[in-house]
């Protein structure tokens, strides 16, 4: 946004004479650049499914992950996992639309609803996956509890010694700070990729309305 600033500060120096043509030049800039952090949106969107996939690919044939499946709950994670497949293509189709209706926009009442649009799906798309592998944890949590045989066989054998409710209480502590731990880092890492360009969204949002007023 360097040239914008620069752009501004001529704007003011020749404000009497060159104010519309000015003000034209400075909305191109900022549609521009909306257009473009809005198309990166939507590609980090996309090449973070395919990180995310590609793990969860290189880690199918680990032993972890066999003694998860032998467990045999498709019944559980088929419907869940489809779920969250559709709800991403979802937010991929919006990221993809609004790239369009910013690219296609010429006026800046619409460019700025536009943008308040997008921002509102980003922080929609960020919710939904942390809210999405909270539910995870919990659900391999109950999984866990419910058809690992040395789990259920440990807890039994405390049971008998009176020490259940203390594994019980160790076990959920360790699982909560877990997912704590995991929501912390799924945060930092959304603010760091997302919100670097929802902060450059939100500067051309605010410069709309200088102009628009």
């Amino acid at each position: 946004m360097e040239g914008l600033d620069l752009l501004k500060k001529d704007w003011k120096k020749n404000e009497n004479s060159f104010e519309q043509v000015s003000e034209t030049q400075i909305y191109k800039m900022i549609h521009k650049s909306s257009s473009s952090i809005v198309k990166w949106i939507f590609i980090i969107s996309l090449l973070e499914f395919a990180l995310w996939s590609l793990i969860a690919f290189c880690m199918k044939d680990s032993e972890v992950m066999q003694k998860f499946n032998s467990y045999h709950v498709e019944h559980i994670m088929l419907p869940f996992t489809v779920i969250g497949y559709i709800v991403l293509v979802y937010f991929f189709f919006q990221f993809f639309m609004n790239y369009r209706k910013i690219s296609a926009t010429d006026n800046s009442r619409v460019l700025i609803s536009n943008i308040i649009k997008t921002r509102k799906k980003v922080y929609q798309y960020v919710w939904f996956n942390i809210i999405y592998g909270i539910i995870s944890s919990i659900i391999v949590t109950y999984i866990q509890l419910t058809h690992d045989q040395d789990i259920i066989e440990m807890i039994h054998q405390f049971d008998q010694d009176g020490k259940g409710t203390l594994i019980y209480g160790i076990y959920f502590l360790m699982v909560f700070v877990f997912m704590a731990l995991f929501v912390g880092l799924i945060w930092l890492f959304y603010r760091l990729i997302y919100g670097v360009l929802l902060k450059r969204l939100y500067k051309n949002y605010e410069e709309l309305k200088k102009i628009d007023l």
